[in-house]
């Protein structure tokens, strides 16, 4: 597993909004310095105070090594090219000291991992992954590059959800099953099949609410 962050460094968090404040207490806990905020959308919060932090325009220059994690919910993606594109950074997978990551699991940088989270051996976690505090990721899974966990999802053993994949709070999928990229699960769904590409499924079991979506 790559070094997560163990030693003081400096990592902006990107966006202002709720979710942010977070982000900047698990990289605090890290043992990290939040010199600032990045804004991704608002030009007039730039040069404000924002959870007690100044803001920064994401494309001025980067201060120091420019190194940032997301600090948004929904598309984890979209915003990171924006960013590198003006020179930013991810940082080292932040890892909660109240989580527990397996020895044998693999974090791209950019990923982050809340307190009371489980990831279970030789795992994969893609570069921009938020794991909600809580959530649960059992053995030999594969989380694609900007896959969200919310808080308390259950993936089981032997799944793969694909890059930029939604889980939502409370939801589980079963060992063995597939999350295409950019699919949607509800929160409190359990999917049993595997879920196509871009659709969104919802309910016990999970079923598909777009038009014309199927489950294989």
């Amino acid at each position: 597993m790559p070094d997560h962050v163990d030693s003081p460094a400096r990592v902006h968090v990107v966006g202002t909004g709720s979710f942010a404040l977070e982000v900047v207490e698990y990289a605090r806990a890290c043992g990290c310095d939040v010199p600032a905020l990045v804004e991704l959308l608002d030009p007039a919060r730039v040069g404000t105070e924002i959870h007690g932090l100044p803001v920064v325009a994401f494309d001025a220059r980067p201060a120091g090594d420019g190194l940032a994690v997301l600090g948004v919910g929904g598309d984890r993606l979209a915003p990171w090219a924006e960013l590198t594109n003006h020179g930013w950074r991810p940082a080292p997978p932040l890892v909660h000291p109240a989580a527990h990551v397996s020895p044998s699991a693999t974090l791209a940088p950019g990923a982050v991992v809340g307190p009371a989270a489980v990831v279970g051996a030789a795992t994969t976690i893609g570069a921009h992954v938020l794991v909600g505090r809580g959530a649960l990721v059992g053995h030999h899974v594969v989380l694609g590059d900007g896959v969200v966990l919310n808080p308390g999802a259950n993936v089981g053993g032997n799944t793969r959800i694909g890059a930029g994949a939604r889980i939502g709070m409370g939801a589980a999928v079963v060992n063995g099953t597939t999350v295409g990229a950019g699919a949607v699960v509800a929160a409190g769904a359990m999917v049993m099949r595997s879920v196509d590409d871009a659709v969104r499924v919802q309910g016990v079991p999970a079923r598909p609410y777009a038009a014309g979506a199927t489950l294989r």
